[in-house]
């Protein structure tokens, strides 16, 4: 009944009675809150149904897309990892799903059934099938994660972009509605997107630009975000600021700044004055903070 109503639901097709019954379920909350990130993932023509039957047979079409939309407008790929990555975290009846869950600027250590630790970044999301660990070794990431596997240990990280397979290493994985990336520290992983299979070894990472996947060398021993910093090469104002709000509890006010603008440098997560200079400052900007408003304008 509950995978039923779920998918009526995806599909639009819940009667009012039926939707009574879904908001009901223990999993709507979550559900509503990855519906709303789906925006970033539609495309037009996109034919969820079909999509759906792809998912179950693992075979997954490549997106023909232009080289400037797949972040805005996602394309048909992200739709069908998107919808399994909905499902997989409301259809568990069958299963106890652990799912964690970090607010603004919190962070917090999970120990894995295997001993393997995961250091989950602020406002993210965790979800693992705890008591059935040994037959399905998958977790779900939307956000932001470091993990530490345990030697000989293997399991799968899914998240809206792509598959991480890992055995023994040390990685860290962004999945943001802005941006998606995979950084090996020790070993090697293995990212799974589509027909594509990369394998990234120690010291190296993968960027998803709009061209497709970018390999660059990583120069510290663990992500950024671990030393209360966020460090941001060529990025759009636009991504720098949710970045931002990933630390600080603020909204920003743009409408006389060009958004658009690239920036390069690095914000502090632990200051809130200094973070706002070392964006602003480089590019020419004043801010004003009003409560939890802040209002960007020119010089």
């Amino acid at each position: 009944m509950k995978e039923e109503l779920i998918k009526k639901w995806l599909n639009n097709e819940l009667t009012p009675e039926e939707l009574e019954a879904f908001k009901k379920l223990d999993e709507y909350a979550s559900l509503v809150k990855l519906s709303e990130k789906a925006k970033y993932f539609k495309s037009p023509g996109f034919d969820q149904e079909q999509h759906l039957e792809d998912i179950k047979s693992k075979t997954l079409s490549k997106p023909k897309a232009s080289k400037y939309q797949y972040l805005k407008y996602g394309g048909a790929i992200a739709a069908v990892f998107l919808v399994g990555f909905i499902l997989f975290k409301s259809i568990s009846s069958a299963n106890k799903i652990t799912s964690i869950e970090t607010l603004t600027a919190k962070t917090e250590t999970i120990n894995l059934p295997d001993q393997s630790k995961v250091n989950l970044n602020a406002k993210s999301q965790l979800s693992y099938d705890a008591e059935g660990w040994m037959n399905n070794k998958q977790l779900e990431l939307d956000g932001e994660a470091y993990f530490d596997v345990e030697k000989g240990s293997k399991f799968t990280v899914n998240t809206p972009y792509a598959v991480v397979e890992v055995l023994g290493t040390k990685f860290n994985v962004k999945s943001r509605d802005y941006g998606f990336e995979v950084a090996c520290y020790e070993g090697s992983v293995g990212v799974q997107r589509g027909k594509k299979s990369y394998t990234l070894q120690a010291n190296n990472k993968l960027i998803l630009k709009d061209e497709g996947m970018v390999l660059k060398q990583v120069h510290t021993d663990v992500p950024d975000w671990k030393t209360a910093k966020s460090v941001l090469k060529s990025q759009t104002l636009e991504k720098v600021l949710k970045e931002f709000q990933n630390y600080y509890d603020v909204e920003f006010y743009t409408s006389t700044v060009d958004i658009q603008r690239r920036y390069t440098g690095s914000f502090p997560h632990n200051d809130i004055e200094i973070a706002l200079k070392s964006i602003t400052l480089p590019l020419g900007l004043t801010y004003k903070i009003d409560d939890k408003n802040i209002f960007l304008s020119k010089k």
